[in-house]
């Protein structure tokens, strides 16, 4: 199915954003110069619980979806589109000067995927393995504008809308249990997300799950260093750069975002330990 006008159904909506999920020519995530070391270094990825309140969006967790379904889902959120996001690189780009952008491509991305056969629970450092059947997918999101129960909702992906109303077949399609996961509010449209979303068969309680990078998805990773980013000297720095896979943000120097800490009355950042 390649049009987003052709989708009816709940079924034809999931099927809709799982293949263009692993359609897109790069991936982008949005992340810290100290979270892309611990990917390297222990070759895993976490992925958060879906009602988590370390999630940005809350409205989703509670609004879209069913609650008892994301407590089993897990989610890894990207990017598709080449533009750089200057939103993004505000709200997961903490602190600013060590923002960056991870890019993988669709080829490695879908390896990495199709790879994952293991999950491990994760808490404070430690983690055991699941024992329980998944699901792993990528899929795009679809955006729902509108207020929740009535007859006029619009659902848009990638700039293509639906107009659904009590007549429709895809009506109540915000609130379906089926969807949780696959939808969010209309305001969160800007980021053009692809999930890399695990299902467990179990509700576990964890609110983090661990699964394995391949070393050849590792050693095709891009990084883009975001608009304040401070030069790290460290090994890691220096190899990614000897191997012409840092590429400097293209609005270096243009954007300024201002710290918090200016307004302290201790006036600079300090990270917990």
């Amino acid at each position: 199915m390649s049009k987003f006008s052709d989708v009816k159904s709940i079924d034809s909506m999931i099927a809709f954003l799982k293949e263009k999920g692993k359609n897109h020519e790069y991936y982008y995530h949005y992340t810290t110069w100290d979270s892309l070391k611990k990917i390297i270094q222990n070759k895993t990825f976490l992925l958060t619980r879906g009602n988590s309140l370390n999630i940005n969006d809350q409205h989703e967790a509670h609004m879209k979806g069913s609650w008892e379904e994301w407590n089993r889902i897990y989610i890894g959120s990207f990017a598709f589109g080449s533009s750089e996001n200057m939103a993004m690189w505000g709200l997961y780009g903490l602190p600013w000067q060590d923002a960056i952008r991870l890019s993988i491509s669709r080829e490695m991305m879908n390896r990495w995927v199709s790879s994952i056969d293991q999950i491990k629970l994760f808490e404070n450092g430690e983690t055991i393995d699941y024992q329980g059947g998944f699901e792993a997918s990528l899929n795009d999101i679809v955006y729902v504008g509108g207020k929740r129960g009535s007859n006029d909702l619009h659902l848009t992906h990638y700039g293509k809308s639906i107009t659904v109303s009590d007549t429709y077949p895809l009506y109540g399609i915000d609130t379906s249990p089926r969807m949780t996961g696959y939808i969010k509010n209309y305001a969160w449209q800007y980021e053009n997300e692809v999930r890399l979303r695990i299902r467990l068969a179990n509700d576990t309680g964890y609110e983090k799950i661990s699964i394995a990078v391949p070393d050849e998805v590792i050693e095709s990773i891009i990084v883009t260093t975001g608009p304040c980013f401070r030069w790290k000297n460290d090994e890691l720095c220096n190899k990614l750069n000897n191997e012409y896979r840092i590429i400097e943000s293209g609005f270096k120097n243009l954007v300024n975002y201002r710290e918090l800490c200016t307004m302290c009355q201790y006036k600079s950042f300090k990270r917990k330990e």
